[in-house]
């Protein structure tokens, strides 16, 4: 029988196989502080360290966050998975676990709901703040502050107070946005991307949300808001040295706008992508002048943009000669 060669490893050969927590939250994309909080409350990574304490992980861990990720969006509870890891024990069809995780997101909707409706912006820190340390902000975003902001939507004219209760918390999204993404992009160094919404489009939520999850997996965005000029775009792209455009649309596009996109594809050397729900159909003119659709759900959407445009494309990261030390 062959024998294993790891005994022959040295030590300095074990730690170049391990890479620290920011490169494992790179290849996940899941935060680095979401990391952390799963080994601390549930035991679910178990690094190794290097003399000074920093993390160390290695392609096991990788593995095992895919694994993670795939059991929360079948809907299993956190402390369910962290449980059957351990034990070794595969999920199978039908298992209890899925009803246990189903009451986790329509609780934390209505807190927030009863939070909105009495105006009360300290319980729905407390909730966000909860949910966001313990599911990936793309995760939160989609279950938590989406379905907020169309039920508040969608139902203002039902309640004696519905339109002060929408502005109440799309105010406090712009601005919990705004103080994350200031943090975010202190941190974030890898490819610059410029994020804006199309010409017309004044409803930037859902750009902001993407750009958020954006600057947690690394991207540097260049945010500019709502209704950009696309003739602006070459002069941003060719002073910013941004290596790629992403726009959002939240209604279908006209003929005249597709086309203005395809052109703008063909006039910069970068590559261009539209997301929210314009782009959840095919735009045949805007995809053959080289376009790619993100769709509208923010965590395909980062994997879409991760596979045209690593986070790490053409920038040396930390780690990667760069002066920054490991986090812990």
């Amino acid at each position: 029988m062959m024998m294993s060669s790891e005994p022959s490893l040295s030590p300095a050969d074990r730690l170049s196989e391990r890479f620290p927590i920011r490169v494992l939250s790179e290849r996940t994309g899941v935060g680095a502080s979401t990391l952390r909080a799963w080994e601390r409350r549930y035991g679910l990574l178990m690094p190794a360290r290097t003399p000074k304490g920093h993390r160390l992980y290695d392609e096991n861990d990788v593995l095992l966050i895919e694994r993670i990720l795939a059991l929360l969006d079948e809907g299993h509870s956190l402390s369910a998975i962290a449980t059957q890891v351990k034990q070794g024990v595969e999920f199978a069809e039908g298992n209890t676990d899925i009803q246990e995780q189903s009451g986790i997101w329509p609780d934390y909707l209505s807190s927030t709901l009863e939070a909105v409706h009495d105006f009360s912006t300290e319980r729905i820190e407390a909730i966000f703040n909860e949910a966001s340390s313990l599911y990936p902000i793309d995760m939160v975003t989609e279950r938590l502050i989406e379905p907020a902001l169309v039920n508040l939507g969608t139902a203002w004219d039902r309640r004696d107070a519905g339109v002060a209760e929408e502005h109440f918390y799309s105010s406090w999204v712009r601005n919990r946005l705004g103080a994350r993404f200031h943090h975010a992009s202190g941190q974030a160094n890898g490819a610059r991307i410029v994020c804006a919404c199309a010409p017309g489009v004044y409803h930037e939520i859902g750009l902001m949300l993407f750009s958020i999850s954006a600057l947690t997996l690394g991207y540097r965005v260049l945010y500019f808001g709502t209704d950009l000029p696309l003739d602006q775009i070459p002069a941003v792209v060719s002073r910013s040295g941004a290596r790629g455009v992403v726009l959002a649309s939240r209604a279908d596009l006209d003929a005249q706008l597709e086309k203005q996109l395809a052109a703008l594809v063909s006039s910069v050397d970068v590559p261009v992508f539209l997301g929210g729900h314009a782009s959840d159909q095919p735009m045949p003119r805007f995809e053959t002048a080289g376009g790619t659709r993100l769709g509208s759900r923010i965590s395909i959407a980062l994997r879409v943009l991760g596979s045209h445009l690593p986070v790490y494309a053409g920038v040396t990261a930390p780690g990667r000669g760069a002066r920054l030390s490991p986090g812990k």
